[in-house]
């Protein structure tokens, strides 16, 4: 029989789990700055820019409300240019506690009442370890508007950084160079995110024009090395045990799965931590059956207007959308749109099963996708020419009924889809 291998946490790591009081003073401030945030986009929401950022007019009002509010000297800052600010901002879109209204002219951040609801039942270690949970399970640079390319996983480069960090407990940046450095790794917003948490206390450098945030010392806190202690130890002990024949703990593919990889950390957590009962709680979306309306654009000057029941499949949609515009059928294509957490869902050809792990269009149906009006879309066809189409949702679940897919107006002349022969 093998061997299954558990994880259970040192003993002076228990100690440290143990001491903590959540509800009467949680480590760090990230709490009380959430809630703030929290209260101050309220039930009417607040602007974002079209890459669903906060906008420059709502940073310094988030700013000077925060328990430390900085003091930038930059003529044009940028949400990144408050890495507290964006820190709380990818927990926002983590916990799936936000999300973003396209249906006016200008997009806004609201908040999802029914997951706000859950949130506000959790007491402060709940609380606490559901934000964790965000940032190590689910966050990713891609929420914060950055580039899909490959990058290490939030969490992974906040482990790495805990595991370089100097054996004396405090790290001096000796130049602007090398805190610029951090920017990168493991990211400003990590460290803002650290100190956040009460994992670490970061000293900047005095401010001075157009240079911004620079640390100049980090000190790692008790509850830090306890926390990313405990963590670290668990990723180590788990990996150790793949590597044998007879020992098999977190699994393989789960161990490269950061949700799943935080849930079985928090298994031997959960028993030291006084009041962590339950867990924020993300209602999945519902099938939407009825009649879908999407303007879809080829360019600015030629569009179709295309209705579909929510029960036909998106390969039906591709075939509904090439021959509206006249093309033919004959290459690869995908389907890509943004999720509640601002991440990018893939779906695929049909002819790429096997050669892809994303969901393929004859297995998704219309209806299964969480639109919402003024929601996009985008289809890529033909990996060649790359052709890009743009699906616009006008309407979801709404109007007559129908049993098949219809183009109900076209505008402008299509382009030839092989060019002039």
């Amino acid at each position: 029989m093998k061997k299954i291998h558990t994880f259970e946490l040192m003993p002076e790591q228990i100690k440290g789990f143990e001491a903590q009081d959540f509800e009467r003073r949680a480590p760090g401030a990230l709490l009380r700055d959430f809630e703030t945030l929290l209260s101050l986009i309220g039930d009417q929401g607040m602007a974002v820019t079209p890459a669903h950022l906060f906008t420059m007019n709502c940073l310094e009002t988030i700013n000077r409300s925060l328990t430390h509010p900085l003091e930038l000297r930059l003529k044009r800052a940028a949400q990144k240019s408050y890495p507290y600010i964006n820190g709380l901002y990818l927990l926002l879109r983590a916990t799936g506690i936000s999300w973003i209204d396209t249906q006016p002219k200008k997009p806004l951040l609201k908040l999802d009442p029914i997951v706000l609801e859950s949130w506000r039942s959790l007491n402060g270690a709940e609380r606490y370890f559901a934000l964790l949970k965000a940032w190590w399970g689910r966050a990713s640079d891609e929420m914060l508007g950055e580039s899909r390319g490959w990058q290490a996983h939030v969490l992974e480069k906040a482990i790495d950084f805990f595991e370089r960090f100097p054996e004396t407990g405090t790290l001096t940046i000796e130049t602007p160079q090398d805190a610029d450095s951090l920017r990168y790794y493991p990211g400003f917003y990590n460290l803002a995110l650290m100190e956040g948490f009460g994992l670490l206390e970061v000293r900047v450098k005095p401010p001075a024009e157009s240079r911004g945030w620079l640390p100049e010392r980090i000190r790692m806190l008790d509850w830090g090395q306890v926390l990313l202690g405990s963590y670290a130890r668990f990723i180590r002990q788990s990996l150790s045990a793949e590597s044998g024949s007879a020992n098999r703990g977190l699994g393989f593919m789960a161990l490269f799965e950061p949700l799943e990889r935080f849930e079985r950390w928090s298994r031997a957590v959960r028993p030291a931590i006084k009041g962590w009962r339950a867990d924020l709680k993300i209602p999945g979306s519902a099938f939407q059956p009825g009649r879908h309306v999407f303007k879809v654009s080829l360019g600015t000057a030629c569009w179709r207007r295309i209705a579909i029941p929510g029960k036909d499949y998106l390969d039906e949609l591709a075939q509904t959308i090439l021959d509206a515009f006249d093309f033919d059928s004959d290459h690869l294509y995908h389907f890509s749109y943004k999720d509640r957490f601002g991440c990018t869902i893939e779906i695929d050809h049909p002819y790429l099963a096997g050669h892809s792990d994303n969901a393929l269009t004859d297995a998704v149906k219309v209806g299964e996708i969480p639109l919402t009006k003024g929601m996009r879309m985008a289809f890529l066809f033909d990996f060649g020419d790359q052709w890009e189409f743009v699906i616009e949702t006008e309407s979801v679940d709404a109007g007559p009924a129908i049993t098949q897919p219809q183009v109900l107006e076209k505008h402008g002349e299509a382009p030839s889809q092989y060019g002039d022969w």
